[in-house]
């Protein structure tokens, strides 16, 4: 007799199986002494999420009348047994699961900028908090959560996130994590002399938007290198190497200047050895971070906060960001499926031989990667591969109890 293949939900959280059995063998007889215990725990709360539901209270009665929770078998619990889950679990757990899907899920890369190194996007969000929440403490009238995230733009992954009181400095979250040979993607609110040369003994690199109001004296001025098509696009760009008037380091940077859309940007980085155009782009793409906030506070409704408890909340975070690679490597894995990954190796071989190309060409990269690489990828290929959108995730939702066979998979792959 045929096995029985996999449901949907099944298929998605197949990844995740022998990770949370691991934590869970660590705790000992969780599963006999409570109903709610950790695997249901976990997987209540991941179905809760994919199906987008914002609040324990509504989870309970989706659990308790849905006819795809009860096809899933997923446990029946009160949402006094959410909140002593909420607290008897640790969030350690969480990132031990995180963790794992990281290093075993094999993510699609972005081949057009494989060889110019790994690049995290830096930002931090608010999530607004209840009043009686006082250690998360953010204004007078008001507290909030905040997430403080690195995405990792190379894969469109989050690789490290952490959730503080609103107060806390998204400068120091990214000085706890630098690492060599990375570099690191930001906004204006990143703007420190000392942080810049902390990045710089780090042996880290750094793409930093500036302002206007910073004095600099300017050291040489540098080759403007610009496909033409893009040089039209944004007029007045310039590249020079600068040294900071108020920097006690005296350390020297680059500074790019140009208008995009009538709005006039300053860029400041020490990575030399990229084209004008590379640092250009690669800021550009920092919005996929902002991107992620939105999708988590709204496809997610991750606006809303389940548990008022600090261990409580990290505990939510982790399973939102897990949630997140399983869809995403869930997405791939159908992409791949129905047929798409011949087309997906051809992209990536096609892109690795034109980098290797690149590269033998001192150091100058060639007009036509760039003018149908990295702009045409993430503009056409990104929807396909890369984002997980409320349509996608609608389908998905809808087809949760199905059976994981190839019209299925085939209806989720053309759903991008």
């Amino acid at each position: 007799m045929e096995k029985e293949k996999n449901k949907v939900f099944d298929e998605i959280l197949l990844p995740l199986s022998s990770l949370s059995d691991n934590v869970r063998k660590e705790m000992g007889e969780d599963a006999d002494k409570y109903t709610l215990s950790f695997i249901p725990f976990t997987i209540n709360l991941l179905f809760g999420i994919i199906n987008t539901i914002g609040s324990v209270s509504l989870l309970v009665t989706e659990i308790k009348t849905s006819p795809a929770a009860k096809k899933l078998g997923l446990v029946i619990a009160s949402e006094s047994m959410y909140s002593e889950a909420f607290v008897r679990y640790k969030s350690e757990s969480y990132r031990k699961i995180f963790v794992g899907l990281l290093e075993t899920l094999d993510f699609m890369g972005i081949p057009e900028i494989r060889h110019l190194g790994q690049f995290l996007l830096i930002d931090g969000s608010l999530f607004p908090a209840m009043v009686n929440m006082e250690w998360a403490h953010h204004k007078k009238t008001a507290n909030a959560i905040k997430l403080h995230l690195s995405f990792e733009l190379n894969r469109m992954i989050p690789i490290q996130f952490f959730s503080t009181e609103g107060n806390y400095s998204e400068r120091k979250f990214l000085k706890n994590i630098l690492e060599a040979g990375v570099t690191y993607i930001c906004d204006r609110g990143y703007i420190c002399f000392e942080l810049f040369k902390e990045i710089y003994y780090k042996g880290a690199f750094f793409i930093i938007r500036g302002k206007k109001n910073l004095q600099f004296t300017i050291k040489e001025q540098l080759i403007i290198s610009m496909p033409e098509k893009f040089s039209t696009l944004l007029p007045n760009v310039s590249d020079i190497k600068i040294i900071f008037t108020n920097d006690i380091n005296q350390l020297t940077y680059r500074i790019i200047k140009f208008t995009a859309m009538g709005e006039a940007y300053i860029l400041i980085t020490d990575r030399f050895d990229l084209t004008t155009y590379e640092v250009i782009m690669l800021y550009a793409y920092r919005w996929q971070v902002e991107l992620i906030f939105r999708f988590l506070k709204r496809t997610f409704s991750g606006i809303h906060l389940m548990t008022h408890n600090p261990e409580g909340i990290r505990i939510q975070f982790y399973l939102y960001m897990i949630a997140y690679l399983l869809l995403l490597s869930f997405k791939q894995k159908c992409a791949k499926i129905d047929n798409a990954d011949l087309a997906v190796k051809q992209i990536i071989d096609e892109s690795e031989q034109a980098a290797i190309d690149d590269a033998q060409v001192s150091g100058v990269l060639s007009q036509k990667i760039y003018t149908c690489g990295l702009v045409s990828l993430l503009g056409e290929k990104l929807k396909t591969y890369w984002k997980i959108g409320i349509h996608w995730l609608k389908v998905v939702k809808n087809l949760l109890i199905e059976q994981f066979e190839h019209g299925i998979v085939k209806l989720i792959a053309l759903q991008s």
